[in-house]
């Protein structure tokens, strides 16, 4: 991104003329090394043009999430090219049913997206940062405030904005992104395009995948492009998938002049674009004989017992430091909360699903006889010392036969515990992650209290 600074006399850089195409010609220069540019501004203030690479930028923001799995991979792409008028490839229906949009700064994104909106919308644009005067070919078109005029408006701030379910405020880069994201994954022409093939990253589970993949089948399904994963990207064998899931496999027909290719994970999910759908993750995407033999052996432990579903997610998610609801609650909170609502409610019993061991010794010792558990595979936060991830804890303690088979088996029994959660009255869980909205798919809207701790404290 190019950002505005104050014209510096002491150094002599590539002087550019203010004009629409300013940021375009800038960044052709910015491709062959430069970073800096005077700006020649006939009648008002000169100024300087700054590139900063939106990765680096949005990660060295002081609001962006302190963990490995945002700082581990790009999110953010540099857009060296990028065309304003291919609106075949803009998603510009992500600002539809607004009334202004307000930028909190002034840059190389908010002009070009206020340029944008002037052009091919009826939203009023509005700006905070009083250096939007310096493109005076813009100025007669924007207004100038602390806060926007309408109720119903875009907000888009100067710094990160890690919401990306929001879809009425946003970073610059995030907005940009979202919108312009079709012009960074294929430079094939729109109407060419019939499939997507997404490559998941090996650490993310099942919950993750089967989140990304439906999200992903919302996006594109506006532009009629089919997804399909990539074979062998995740950690689990194709046969694997056929087993247990109903996913569809890649058409013959799929090649590069009809097929966008994902391999950057982060960049492509971690996008309004993509996180404003819902999971709709439900039983059709697992095998019917799998479903069959599940509810069988719900029944059998279950019944007719009234129980109250725990998720407890410890471990990796604590290692890899996520924020906010994301961020599990310490299981003193939880047995306090717990014990609340088996006293208000009466259950019979606690049905807990946790993939750590100091979690279900304290579950067992704070409520003897009442907890039922699966038999998941189970870890000590030690164990992640050397590690960051479930997935490369299965690999170095598994040979490659007995690995595949090890994460298979784990594969169902966490499926397993995710369908007699959704067959609870109730849902209690430590944070917001995957298996929320896995055990929720799979209840299909029934829970009568769903409560995640770590948004209660």
């Amino acid at each position: 991104m190019l950002q505005i600074q104050e014209y510096d006399n002491n150094r002599n850089y590539r002087t550019l003329v203010n004009e629409p195409q300013i940021f375009h010609k800038a960044l052709q220069y910015v491709l062959k090394g430069e970073k800096r540019f005077h700006v020649q501004n006939e009648g008002v203030q000169d100024f300087d043009l700054v590139y900063t690479d939106n990765d680096i930028q949005a990660k060295n923001d002081a609001s962006f999430p302190d963990s490995d799995f945002y700082r581990e991979e790009m999110i953010f792409p540099p857009y060296y090219c990028y065309d304003e008028n291919d609106l075949d490839k803009i998603n510009l229906y992500l600002l539809d049913g607004f009334e202004e949009i307000f930028f909190e700064d002034t840059n190389e994104y908010t002009i070009a997206i206020a340029m944008l909106v002037l052009k091919n919308t009826s939203l009023a644009v509005r700006f905070k940062d009083i250096n939007i005067l310096l493109f005076p070919w813009l100025k007669p078109q924007v207004t100038i405030g602390d806060k926007p005029l309408s109720e119903n408006a875009i907000y888009v701030q100067k710094s990160f904005y890690a919401n990306i379910v929001s879809t009425d405020r946003f970073s610059s880069l995030g907005l940009f992104h979202s919108l312009f994201i079709f012009q960074w994954l294929t430079d094939l022409p729109i109407k060419q395009i019939k499939y997507l093939e997404l490559s998941i990253r090996k650490t993310e589970g099942i919950g993750s995948i089967l989140s990304s993949y439906n999200k992903a089948k919302q996006a594109l399904q506006r532009h009629n492009i089919k997804v399909f994963l990539e074979p062998g990207c995740t950690r689990y064998r194709q046969s694997t998938f056929s087993k247990y899931f109903s996913i569809e496999e890649e058409p013959e027909d799929m090649n590069a002049n009809n097929t966008i290719y994902v391999k950057s994970f982060n960049c492509f999910v971690l996008t309004s674009f993509m996180d404003r759908h819902e999971a709709n993750i439900d039983l059709k995407i697992l095998n019917p004989v799998f479903v069959e033999q599940m509810h069988e052996y719900a029944d059998e432990v279950i019944g007719n017992k009234k129980v109250l579903g725990v998720l407890l997610r410890g471990t990796d998610v604590i290692v890899a430091n996520y924020v906010g609801i994301f961020r599990p609650a310490n299981i003193e909170d939880c047995i306090r909360f717990i014990d609340e609502r088996v006293k208000q409610y009466n259950y019979d019993k606690i049905f807990l699903a946790t993939e750590d061991d100091y979690y279900l010794e304290r579950m067992r010792a704070a409520f003897p006889e009442k907890i039922i558990a699966v038999a998941q595979e189970r870890h000590t936060k030690e164990e992640f010392k050397q590690v960051k991830y479930i997935s490369e804890l299965e690999k170095l303690q598994s040979s490659d036969e007995s690995y595949y088979n090890s994460v298979e088996d784990n594969l169902v029994n966490y499926i397993y515990a995710m369908f007699m959660l959704s067959r609870c009255e109730s849902l209690l869980a430590n944070c917001m992650c995957n298996g929320v909205n896995l055990a929720s798919a799979f209840n299909e809207g029934k829970y009568i209290r769903k409560e995640i701790v770590s948004a209660m404290l």
